[in-house]
């Protein structure tokens, strides 16, 4: 019994269709996992806190008026 018998052309069609999409979903997430994006970086950068170099009070002062 031949399965394709059973279905119409575009029917096929679209069944090759999902199989070929389903196939590059599973290349796609196999090479993000085996290539250098999906591997865990071995040295974390540290952040550096933001810290004001002004304190608020001085900024209350200054005015800013255009020429």
């Amino acid at each position: 019994m031949n399965i394709f018998s059973a279905f119409s052309d575009d029917q096929t069609a679209i069944l090759g269709c999902f199989a070929a999409m389903a196939c590059c979903g599973l290349i796609a997430a196999l090479s993000f996992r085996l290539g250098p994006a999906g591997q865990q970086q071995k040295s974390k950068q540290a952040t550096i806190p933001m810290n004001s170099a002004r304190p608020s009070d001085a900024s209350k002062g200054q005015e800013r008026r255009a020429a």
